[in-house]
Parts: structure tokens; C-alpha cells; sequence
């Protein structure tokens, strides 16, 4: 274990979802192998890096931050959304002593931190740290300098694939048991049909949809799903 905080430390991980689980993920059929090699890093001593590709509310920043929250307790972890860092300071000299680093939104990246990125990749490099990045785009299509370009090439490539028609369903089933919501069967039937085939989106319209039931004194039956879905896309 590395012992280290400071204040930059601090900040830079701010935002960080703490409850936020990897049993509370919803791997999809293609998304299995994802789940299977995270699995692996996080059951060995050995320095891993991964880059993970995602469409807009795939569920990349909760994937990060389930990662870090079920990492080992000895296990020095940082989460930083490098689109909140537009200034040009020394964001990361001695980060190559943690663990664990996972760097969001790195197609977000202030093109004046592209050469903190690279320095970062490289000392990684000579320790123990494994960096995950994750990004809106793939790596073919980020808009950085050349010699970063091709450190990130190096990387190990996985794209976290939306939900297709078939387990939209599934997901709904899922998530609605974590967060302990009894819907009806016909009224998760009509949702499925409904709403958004992707993580995040499925997550909230959830949240929302318990929020309205509580807040309108209703039953989670397929009218009142009905009812909310209207006003909910509307």
C-alpha cells in the first residue's frame, strides 16, 4: 500500500460516486468480457491498463467509481474527471505511488493537460500503477498530440455496449431488485417498451418513477407507469 493524500489529491477526486458497486452494475452479454477482466485486475498485484470506449450514459462514470469502491481496502485509489481540469498547473507529479488511477472523460481533455497525460502514462509506466481511462469516443477518434495518440493506442481496448432490445427488460428486473422497488411485472413490460436502451437512463427513470408513486400516494402498477411515462417524455 502507498500512503499518500494531499490537498490536490483531494480535489481532483472530487465527484466521486462512493456508492456506486459492481454488483450493482448490469453487465450485458457483450459487456461480460469487460466485466470479466476487471475482475482479474482487481485480483492481482500485477500494473493493468484498460481504456473503455462508451456512448453518452452507458454507465461509464459509475463503472469507474464501482471499480474504485470495491478495489481492495490496502489499495491507494484516485478518480478524476479530466474534464473539470482546464488550468494549466501540475496536476499530477507523484501520482505514479497510487494504485489505482481512473481517468474520465479523457475526450474532454483541455488540450494544454495533454502533455500531464503522457508524463503520467510514462511514470506509470516504471511503478505499479494501473490507469483506467474512459471515453466518449474511441481512441481512433481523439484529438490528441501524436506521441499521446500512441501511448494510448498501447492500451488495452474495450467498448461498454448499450443495452439492445432484448435486455432492456432484463436490466429494468435488475436494477428496479438494487434498489429495492416492487414494480409490476406489466407495468416494468411497458416501461421496457418505452424508455431509453442504456444504463443511466434506465437507473434514473427508476429513481424518478419511485419518487412520483411516493410523491402522488400511487401503486407501481402499469397505469400509474402509464401515467408517469406521459409526463416523463412529454
Amino acid at each position: 500500500m502507498k500512503n499518500i493524500t494531499s490537498k490536490k489529491q483531494l480535489f481532483l477526486d472530487f465527484g466521486r460516486d462512493y456508492d456506486a458497486s459492481l454488483s450493482n452494475f448490469f453487465f450485458s452479454k457483450p459487456n461480460k468480457i469487460i466485466k470479466n477482466v476487471i475482475h482479474l485486475i482487481m485480483q492481482s498485484n500485477d500494473k493493468s491498463d484498460l481504456f473503455i470506449y462508451g456512448e453518452n450514459a452507458a454507465g461509464k462514470t459509475f463503472l469507474l467509481n464501482s471499480i474504485l469502491n470495491d478495489a481492495p481496502n490496502n489499495t491507494q485509489t484516485i478518480y478524476i474527471d479530466l474534464s473539470k481540469l482546464n488550468e494549466e498547473k501540475d496536476y499530477f507529479s507523484d501520482f505514479e505511488n497510487f494504485d489505482l488511477i481512473c481517468l474520465d472523460n479523457i475526450d474532454a481533455l483541455n488540450q494544454s493537460l495533454e502533455i500531464q497525460i503522457f508524463n503520467l502514462i510514462n511514470a506509470s509506466k516504471a511503478s505499479d500503477t494501473s490507469l483506467i481511462f474512459a471515453s466518449g469516443v474511441p481512441v481512433s477518434e481523439l484529438k490528441v498530440f501524436p506521441d499521446l495518440y500512441s501511448r494510448l493506442k498501447e492500451i488495452n481496448f474495450f467498448t461498454l455496449k448499450n443495452l439492445d432490445g432484448d435486455e432492456t427488460l432484463d436490466c429494468l428486473n435488475f436494477l428496479a431488485s438494487k434498489l429495492d422497488l416492487h414494480i409490476h411485472a406489466d407495468a416494468l413490460d411497458l416501461i421496457a417498451k418505452k424508455i431509453k436502451r442504456d444504463f443511466l437512463s434506465i437507473k434514473q427513470f427508476l429513481i424518478d418513477f419511485d419518487k412520483y408513486l411516493y410523491s402522488e400516494k400511487k401503486q407501481p402498477t402499469k397505469m400509474s407507469a402509464a401515467s408517469f411515462l406521459k409526463i416523463y417524455t412529454d
